[in-house]
């Protein structure tokens, strides 16, 4: 009799099934031990990078300052240039390096248990508006006295608002970034609001994800950073039990990234301070483990 070609198959014997079990965890295992060793490779190169790049640094700004003698504008021009690359070279090999702690779940927080968010934008604000003059654009933080202090590490936060900052200076031809404030229960949201080119609706989904720019590579504008601030961001700002968001961008109108953060002695806070307290033993251990110096 001629099989029917529509029938179902015959199931699987006890024995192919262990057969894939077995070659599943082998492949999941592998995998593991590959993912291990593309951090440890990351954090290892990060660190060798970091040092010579920082002396690289040091050593220009001396020689800007006159301490090996007088140089003429053209050298000095030169070397400023030099000045930004490595700048910037350094500032992707620490994204680098809070990539392999994040991952790794042993990355620093120092919190506070009061932090004032509206002076530390206002400390951002003065440094941020020297580089913002040059570019037409003004940075403003909008007063916001009721505002209550929130819960932070006041290094990772202003990390943060500089990265969102930067990012809408890349964006801004001309116009404003407004910070501003409001409280939503046992939050504090933090808006930071462009006048820049916004950016298209199939761009938004990918903003968040390593090694994504946030723009249109057809944009004159377009980032020359490593596409790893907002991932570092959003994880910086979950760790403190927060958000980080976008809340809107039209092409031609600006954008709004919005992150929120817990208001000291809140519920929410105290969670999070049990968590790090948690945290913080276990990246004694992993650094112990690692023979390297914590950081």
């Amino acid at each position: 009799m001629e099989k029917n070609p529509n029938s179902n198959p015959a199931p699987p014997t006890p024995e192919a099934y262990n057969q894939a079990i077995r070659e599943l965890t082998h492949a999941n295992l592998r995998l593991h031990q590959l993912d291990k060793a593309k951090d440890e490779f990351i954090s290892i190169a990060s660190h060798e990078l970091r040092n010579p790049m920082a002396i690289l640094k040091g050593t220009i700004s001396m020689i800007l300052a006159g301490d090996d003698g007088d140089i003429n504008d053209e050298v000095r021009d030169d070397l400023k240039d030099v000045m930004v690359v490595v700048g910037r070279q350094i500032r992707m090999v620490n994204e680098l390096l809070d990539i392999s702690r994040i991952e790794a779940g042993v990355i620093y927080f120092n919190l506070l248990p009061e932090l004032d968010i509206v002076n530390v934008a206002h400390l951002l604000e003065a440094s941020l508006n020297l580089v913002a003059d040059q570019n037409g654009v003004r940075i403003v933080v909008v007063d916001s006295p009721d505002i209550p202090k929130v819960q932070g590490d006041q290094d990772k936060i202003s990390q943060v608002l500089i990265n969102l900052v930067t990012n809408a200076l890349k964006f801004t031809e001309q116009g404003s970034i407004t910070i501003s404030f409001k409280r939503e229960g046992e939050f504090v949201v933090i808006s930071v609001t462009d006048t820049g080119t916004g950016m298209p609706e199939e761009k938004k989904e990918e903003l968040f994800k390593k090694f994504t720019k946030p723009a249109d590579p057809t944009v004159a504008t377009m980032s020359t950073g490593s596409g790893l601030g907002l991932y570092i961001s959003k994880k910086f700002i979950e760790h403190h039990g927060g958000k980080l968001w976008l809340d809107r961008s039209e092409p031609g109108k600006g954008s709004t990234f919005c992150l929120s953060l817990p208001i000291s002695a809140s519920a929410a806070a105290k969670k999070v301070a049990e968590d790090t307290a948690v945290l913080q033993n276990l990246k004694q251990v992993y650094f112990k483990t690692k023979g390297g110096k914590n950081e």
